[in-house]
């Protein structure tokens, strides 16, 4: 049983949500501030081209427990997530979304649940009336298959919306990968967890930026970070291909030998041609997949880049520190 914790953070990553950053704030503090826990909060600009991170320095100078990370750029959603986790120090750490998808009131629920003892508090949504109908079936497809050919007892319906504790962000912490899938990394950590079923919040306001192509990127670093399935895959069609070659040549043969002609029919020559070509292709894809992503891994380069680093206690009195270069 783990001792009762004494602190929570909370990490949100924000980009460009000016005007709700106010009502994520108060909602989140209306949630907590009924519990008996020093808390905190690291707000994470992952280098919004709006006012939102003037907003958020404004709340960092109206509330001490504030911590304000800026990115260079944008790095991503997961990035984002990360990063606010490497600044992040207390007995027990939530995930979530700034856009109230995530009902902050169901944080003190996944704080019993933690009690109970388990590292991992996973929110898992109870609804799918915010996602289209397509939305959802590729999302279930997506982990059925990443449950099928990985290792990894990936939840469907758990997004970023988790708590965790210390040693779990700790250990987090050392998994250095470029490629991010955090809701795969959480759970191939395999500490002990438990699942809490919320309901979806409508978004409050503003836009999804979470477009198709960042889904089927992160899909794609899910799927390949955890699985060489796909490299598998090809051994098999390979094979597959080279023992119909083999038995399209014996029968040529043969008929040459018994029948006294050659095989007729060049159209099924060309067709069998495009087929193997075509998943020779597929295979040099797959295979640049992979190639691709240790290239990435290997130049090792920083995982983001800091150009202002607020931290919680920080004041009008002890200014910010501004950074030109500041990575971890």
């Amino acid at each position: 049983m783990p001792p009762k914790p004494t602190s929570l953070a909370v990490v949100a990553p924000f980009y460009n949500e000016a005007g709700l950053i106010e009502r994520f704030y108060q909602v989140l503090c209306a949630a907590l501030d009924p519990l008996a826990l020093n808390c905190t909060f690291v707000f994470v600009d992952d280098g919004s081209s709006d006012t939102t991170l003037q907003e958020l320095n404004q709340l960092a100078d109206a509330d001490p427990r504030v911590s304000v990370l800026s990115l260079t750029r944008n790095f991503g959603h997961q990035v984002a997530l990360t990063a606010g986790l490497d600044y992040a120090d207390a007995d027990v750490v939530v995930t979530m979304d700034s856009d109230l998808q995530h009902p902050p009131s169901a944080i003190p629920e996944m704080l019993r649940v933690y009690e109970s003892g388990v590292d991992v508090v996973y929110g898992v949504r109870k609804n799918e009336d915010n996602r289209g109908f397509i939305k959802q079936l590729t999302a279930k497809l997506f982990y059925r298959l990443l449950r099928r050919f990985t290792h990894v007892d990936i939840i469907g319906g758990a997004m970023d919306f988790r708590l965790m504790s210390r040693r779990a962000v700790a250990a987090l912490r050392q998994m250095p990968e470029r490629h991010r899938f955090l809701r795969g990394m959480v759970p191939w950590m395999g500490f002990s967890f438990q699942t809490l079923a919320y309901d979806e919040q409508q978004r409050v306001a503003g836009q999804s930026k979470y477009t198709w192509r960042k889904m089927l990127r992160l899909a794609r670093h899910g799927f390949f970070s955890f699985s060489t399935a796909a490299l598998d895959i090809i051994t098999l069609l390979g094979i597959f291909m080279a023992g119909a070659a083999l038995l399209y040549l014996v029968y040529a043969l043969l008929a040459w030998v018994f029948v006294g002609r050659v095989v007729p029919g060049w159209t099924s020559v060309i067709t069998v041609v495009l087929i193997v070509s075509g998943v020779q292709l597929i295979s040099i894809g797959i295979l640049a997949q992979y190639i691709g992503m240790i290239f990435e891994q290997v130049k090792g380069r920083p995982l983001y880049f800091l150009k202002q680093e607020r931290l919680a206690q920080q004041s009008a009195d002890h200014p910010v520190r501004q950074h030109e270069v500041e990575h971890r």
